[in-house]
């Protein structure tokens, strides 16, 4: 009855059309593979083709187990899925409910390709980043789909994908939800042999799929609605199972209940449920043909329990281990008689949160060693893939303007995570996106701050916890608390402010809850703020602070409301120009913001800041801020209108490189060309000057034209940038000028070029070697004499065509060379 009525769901909310459809079984001769994981093992019961389980992927209750991560590896070469002139793929799973969020594949047959995604592939995927269920066949440029409902609910399900030479078809639990015709090269025939997965896909980025798979069948044929119809009523299992929604069962004095679900396959008598003493489950008994049915498991709160909820078919058992403990004494919430805005503070429950990525809950059963109290804690990332998972809580229509928040958690993390909260004070940039980096490597350690909203609230505002472009790899959560502060508090948005003479203005927003006197402000000697007092009920009120760029500055400003006091830290630095000397004093300096005082002068991706004297005095060049490349980053800045056709630019900065080279670069600077120009350096850590030179094209490329600094591609992990320079220098002379009483003649030898020139007087030469896109291969300096001259270039060349430009006085002739 239960699937007739989620038949009849589906017609209704997903407007399939209905037919009644005749059940026709499968001819066996047409079964090539089959995966029941009947016997223990991941082995192939049709034929040969038996997997290997990897990572954390076990067999249990008759089926492949990957609630805690894992999967299970195929020879592609053997499946030979590009031999099919038609293909069908079953699969019967339960999944975890809530774990499976982001992008995830129940199977995939097909390669990766060198960036790490996949390609010339089918799979089926039964939830996703964009929430639908989909059928794949990819192949070439051709992605055609079927997409479906999606099914993350922790209940059993069927799902059949079938194509032939024409279509893909998909089916959901007995129902077809549509076919799309194949188009361009898409053909099982054009399916890659490199890799064959169950629960994992073949986009590296992508996480495992968390769940129970019951069975999955291989047909070499295009099964019919008849067959899929048939597959659906027989069911997952031939042999007698007892199936439930999950496999271990923790409670705590906070979270005393949860309900599960159980299927019965092929019983012969009603399933019995019995519980250790302190537990109780509702109802106790359910029919042998049982289907998700609903289960309800509670704890009394206070009997120690560690034993089994058993369910019992004659002599069909299932054990769902079960263990409760109290979390009284590691749990104490910081304002018991107020709200915790976190439903879930335990972290007991995936579907109290949303997320992308790897995360999943575990619990004093399944990983004992990774909860920091009571029953449960979530993990995010996947140590064994290196990261990559968010764990968010939505903040719709919770959080009041102009308030102070208070936020904890404790964690355990390998490598850097963060606490993010996002969309809170549309009006302010620097305090509507707030993040808090926490790196405990290894150890348990407490989160702890406080927060305020703007005069308005965004749209969709969240909190979360990842390791999103940060080099964690694995993070565990507990205990996470956010309240609106009961407490008298004044709130500014930063912590600090770093001056110098050339950075001089700053400015911060201040929240104030529960005051009775308005906020007095005071600063050190050398500072103005203004104003220099705020009313009580300040609300995202501005301050602006004003450095005299003379005296010396270290101290606190502080503001103050009777017993409620809050600081914000300033110090001075010295003059830039104590360490620093233009290039060029009478031409414009393209980075409008050589020392880096001002982030909203530079874009770029990943992990890239400004650092300062107050939180990294050891790393700042110059002044009182400095630029920081951590892990994996870019910083850049926008050359629209500043560019000119035709032209050499030359581009100078102090750079400090860690573990490996960072390179300097340009894009957008010539139409003929759409890759990136670059030139690389390691300074294996200490300050070094860096000088990078491009020439521009005879008109530049549409899109922004951009120079950068970063690590893609090359081996540094981290690095500091500091008095960044981009200048103008000459026009670049593309039509190629002889000039008799200079270069004279110029060749290839042992591989390197050599050039004779010839000389009215002695003189200082420069020799530049350029590639024929204009990128700077050579740069050298001699001291010529009057007469006849050679000078080698001492690189090795690859085979190309050469520019060779010979400056003397501030004149230059240019030769082609072509090797």
């Amino acid at each position: 009855m239960k699937n007739i009525y989620l038949f009849l769901c589906l017609t209704f909310i997903f407007g399939i059309s209905v037919k009644t459809t005749a059940q026709v079984a499968p001819s066996s001769d047409n079964l090539t593979h089959q995966w029941t994981f009947d016997d223990g093992t991941a082995n192939d019961s049709k034929g040969t083709l038996n997997g290997t389980l990897e990572g954390n992927a076990s067999i249990s209750n008759n089926a492949l187990n990957t609630a805690s991560g894992g999967y299970v590896t195929l020879n592609g070469s053997d499946l030979a899925i590009n031999s099919y002139s038609e293909l069908s793929v079953e699969v019967w799973f339960t999944s975890v409910a809530g774990a499976n969020g982001s992008f995830h594949m129940l199977y995939y047959f097909g390669d990766t390709n060198s960036s790490g995604n996949g390609e010339n592939y089918t799979c089926v995927t039964p939830a996703r980043g964009n929430d639908v269920s989909r059928a794949i066949l990819q192949t070439g440029e051709s992605s055609d789909v079927v997409d479906g409902p999606e099914y993350d609910d922790g209940l059993l399900h069927h799902m059949v994908c079938v194509i032939n030479a024409t279509a893909i078809t998909f089916y959901i639990d007995g129902v077809n939800m549509g076919a799309v015709d194949l188009t361009g090269t898409n053909s099982l025939s054009s399916i890659g042999t490199q890799f064959a997965y169950f629960a994992k896909g073949g986009y590296n980025a992508d996480p495992t799929w968390k769940g129970s798979m019951h069975k999955i069948s291989i047909y070499d044929t295009a099964l019919t609605d008849e067959n899929v119809a048939y597959l659906y009523q027989h069911g997952a299992e031939d042999n007698s199972v007892i199936a439930s929604s999950v496999s271990s069962l923790a409670f705590d004095t906070n979270y005393p209940a949860q309900m599960i679900t159980v299927t019965g396959s092929n019983l012969s008598s009603v399933i019995a449920i019995t519980a250790p003493a302190g537990i109780t489950v509702e109802p106790t008994t359910l029919p042998a043909d049982a289907l998700n049915a609903d289960l309800t498991v509670v704890y009394d709160g206070s009997t120690p329990v560690d034993g089994n909820v058993t369910l019992t078919s004659g002599t069909t058992v299932t054990n769902i281990p079960i263990k409760c403990v109290s979390d009284a004494e590691c749990f104490v919430p910081l304002y018991p008689d107020n709200i915790n805005l976190i439903t879930d503070p335990g972290m007991n429950d995936l579907s109290a949160y949303t997320g992308w990525g790897t995360r999943e809950v575990v619990n004093i059963i399944s990983d004992p060693a990774n909860v920091y109290c009571g029953a449960s804690s979530i993990k995010v990332g996947d140590g064994e893939k290196g990261g990559s998972g968010s764990n968010d809580f939505k903040l719709d229509d919770m959080l009041l303007p102009n308030t102070t928040y208070r936020v904890k958690v404790v964690g355990k993390t390998e490598g850097p995570f963060q606490l993010g909260i996002e969309r809170i004070d549309p009006n302010h940039s620097a305090n509507n996106n707030i993040f808090t980096t926490i790196n405990t490597n290894g150890e348990w350690q407490t989160l702890d701050f406080t927060f305020a909203t703007g005069d308005e609230i965004g749209v969709n505002p969240v909190i979360y916890l990842n390791d999103f472009q940060l080099s964690g790899t694995v993070g565990y959560f507990d205990n996470w608390e956010l309240y609106a502060v009961p407490d008298p508090i004044i709130t500014p948005t930063i912590s600090s402010l770093a001056f110098d003479a050339d950075y001089t203005e700053g400015s911060f927003n201040v929240t104030a809850s529960n005051l009775s006197e308005d906020i007095a402000i005071t600063a050190p000697a050398g500072i103005t703020v203004s104003p220099s007092t705020l009313p009580a009920g300040a609300a995202s009120a501005l301050v602006t602070v004003i450095y005299d760029g003379t005296t010396s500055v270290d101290g606190n400003l502080t503001m103050t409301s009777g017993t409620a006091t809050a600081s914000v830290y300033l110090k001075s630095a010295g003059k830039n120009t104590d360490c620093f000397t233009p290039l060029y004093t009478d031409r414009t300096n393209l980075i409008p913001d050589p020392y880096f005082n001002d982030k909203s002068n530079f874009n770029g991706w990943k992990n890239w800041s400004l650092i300062s004297i107050i939180n990294n005095p050891d790393s700042v060049y110059c002044g009182s801020h400095t630029c920081r490349i951590s892990t994996a980053g870019d910083v850049e800045v926008p050359l629209t209108d500043k560019l000119e056709p035709n032209y050499t630019y030359i581009s100078r900065a102090m750079v400090r490189t860690l573990d490996g080279a960072f390179k300097m670069g340009i894009n957008g600077h010539d139409v003929n060309f759409s890759g990136d120009f670059t030139d690389s350096i390691n300074t294996d850590g200490a300050w070094q000057e860096f000088v990078f030179e491009f020439n521009t094209g005879e008109s530049l490329m549409s899109t922004t034209p951009v120079i950068f600094f970063n690590n893609d591609g090359v081996s540094g992990k981290n690095a500091f940038i500091d008095n960044w320079e981009l200048y103008q220098k000459e026009p670049y002379v593309t039509a190629l000028k002889n000039v008799k009483d200079k270069i004279e003649n110029i060749y290839v030898q042992d591989g390197k070029i050599v050039v004779e020139f010839d000389l009215d007087n002695s003189s200082v030469v420069e020799l530049s070697v350029y590639n024929v896109q204009g990128v700077l291969i050579s740069h050298d300096k001699m001291v010529g004499i009057a007469g006849w001259n050679k000078k080698v270039v001492d690189v090795n060349l690859a085979s190309g065509i050469y520019i060779v430009k010979l400056t003397q006085n501030n004149e230059s002739s240019y030769s082609k060379l072509i090797k």
